[in-house]
């Protein structure tokens, strides 16, 4: 049994291809597996439903939300401080869990080989590294074990669990994905001729989702209810708590219709000290209050579209649960009337294709064929003998590339016996060959070649570089004539600290 698991901002999804089809593993009536964390010395680390119940009123300060968003950073509770790392691997354990018991009362009793997970269109290699290590965390250290089989862009794994239900030869969709706290898009072709029948045109990704329409309403609301109690809320962790519910219900709210009609009132209420207090909404003040994210979410797809305008799409694919918002629904409607915008299994198709994706991943002949997110290169000296202050980083893959990928670049000692080569690398949106090098940028890798006494100065070393099918970055090095050497690799999270 192979899972495909959408890792959510605010839940998660796992799911399996079965006989044919994809089947979401979750217990009737549950839409998702909410992706929080909880601790407290008394319950001990809680993560779904669990930390969700535990973490009202004063307990709120030990409950953590969006996870995914903060892979690379810690969360101090009660006593301890847990790493993105251990949060995440508590969160994916529950979701094999709960996957393993729901496959079973479908009689699907095989064992769990791997799994796919699903990342948002531009995942920093800090953050598909650290996923990776959360996934394959022991069961034994609270982890699920699994075996990673690959990472699939969310974007592009809706557009396979689309494509599988209306395979167009010759096709191409943009899949516009608006989730919990990140928008991706992707436009994808389909052509079953080819030896890869799925080819990824062009991605991109904004760090907005679900999150941020619930701040906006967040804000609202706390400056209503301090208007009516005269009280400060935002200092009140438990408060805010109970307003960041009543956000999020306020925008689910307005997503319901009734015979086909939407809500267009809506009261928000919240219990202080006792009494509750009323506040209502229109749908149209909802709209006011966050149309300016909307709308980055559509300069962002015409962008992507201007950019291809060689290659045309006709349909716009929606997904993701906040695309259910039906100022996301008529808006992108209004604002790309020459194009079909259809809505498709907006809580369900990244985990139903990331299900799809597992069953190729170890396939003599790829189905898919993706791009490189981020360009990565190395700082160097272009010409150390006649200006050795004049530094750059040489990107040797480039954002847009063809994966997999493998490049090459030539280096050259600058002291006799010189015992080691360092290689510091760095992730970036320029696509550039060589840019400047800022010494406010950190390097995510950093690899030491070790080399052996008497070398003359000026032997050559080689960095080589691979960008896998995954989007992850393998490195080796060379030296001398064709002498293969092991660099030892250090991976740094984005305040430099060694993971």
């Amino acid at each position: 049994m192979r899972l495909g698991i959408d890792f959510g901002t605010c839940f998660s999804m796992p799911a399996l291809f079965h006989n044919d089809h994809a089947v979401i593993l979750l217990p009737p009536a549950v839409y998702g597996i909410p992706s929080l964390f909880y601790y407290d010395e008394w319950e001990g680390i809680l993560t779904g439903s669990a930390a969700e119940k535990a973490g009202q009123g004063t307990d709120a300060v030990h409950l953590k939300r969006a996870v995914k968003l903060s892979l690379a950073s810690s969360f101090p509770t009660d006593g301890k401080t847990f790493s993105g790392r251990e949060m995440a691997a508590a969160i994916l354990a529950d979701v094999v869990q709960q996957a393993q018991k729901t496959a079973e009362t479908k009689l699907i009793k095989e064992p769990i080989e791997g799994a796919v997970i699903s990342v948002p269109a531009a995942f920093t290699q800090v953050e598909k590294q650290i996923l990776r290590q959360a996934a394959e965390t022991p069961v034994s250290k609270g982890g699920p074990g699994l075996t990673v089989l690959g990472f699939i862009k969310e974007p592009v794994a809706a557009a396979l669990s689309y494509y599988k239900d209306t395979m167009e030869d010759t096709s191409r969709i943009l899949v516009y994905d608006l989730g919990g706290g990140t928008f991706d898009i992707a436009i994808v072709e389909a052509d079953s001729a080819l030896r890869e029948k799925f080819t990824v045109i062009d991605s991109a990704t904004l760090r907005i989702g679900g999150n941020d329409w619930d701040a906006c309403i967040e804000r609202y609301l706390a400056d209503q209810l301090e208007a009516q109690c005269g009280i400060q809320v935002t200092n009140d962790a438990g408060l805010m708590e109970k307003i960041h519910r009543e956000a999020n219900s306020v925008k689910h709210a307005f997503s319901e219709s009734y015979g086909g009609v939407s809500r267009e009132r809506v009261r928000a209420r919240i219990e202080v000290n006792g009494r509750n207090h009323t506040i209502p909404l229109t749908s149209v003040l909802f709209d006011e209050l966050t149309i300016d994210l909307f709308r980055k979410t559509v300069e962002a797809t015409r962008q992507l579209l201007d950019a291809n305008k060689d290659r045309p799409v006709h349909e716009i694919i929606c997904v993701g649960g906040s695309t259910n918002m039906p100022q996301v629904q008529n808006g992108l409607k209004a604002e790309f009337p020459d194009k079909t915008v259809r809505f498709y299994e907006p809580e369900n198709a990244v985990a139903s294709g990331a299900a799809i994706y597992a069953q190729y991943c170890d396939a003599k002949e790829q189905v898919l064929s993706d791009i490189a997110a981020f360009s990565y290169g190395t700082d160097c000296y272009p010409d150390y003998e006649n200006d050795p202050y004049t530094r750059v980083v040489a990107n040797l893959i480039r954002k847009g590339d063809r994966l997999p990928i493998t490049r090459t670049d030539r280096f050259r000692t600058a002291l006799n016996n010189q015992r080691h080569m360092y290689f510091d690398i760095f992730e970036s949106d320029t696509d550039d060959k060589e840019y400047p090098f800022d010494s406010s940028q950190r390097a995510i890798l950093s690899a030491e070649l070790e080399l052996p006494e008497g070398l003359p100065k000026g032997t050559r070393c080689v960095l080589e570089m691979t960008l896998n099918t995954d989007g992850l970055l393998e490195i080796t090095a060379t030296y001398g004539d064709d002498l293969k050497a092991e660099a030892s690799l250090q991976l740094y999270s984005n305040d430099g600290t060694h993971i």
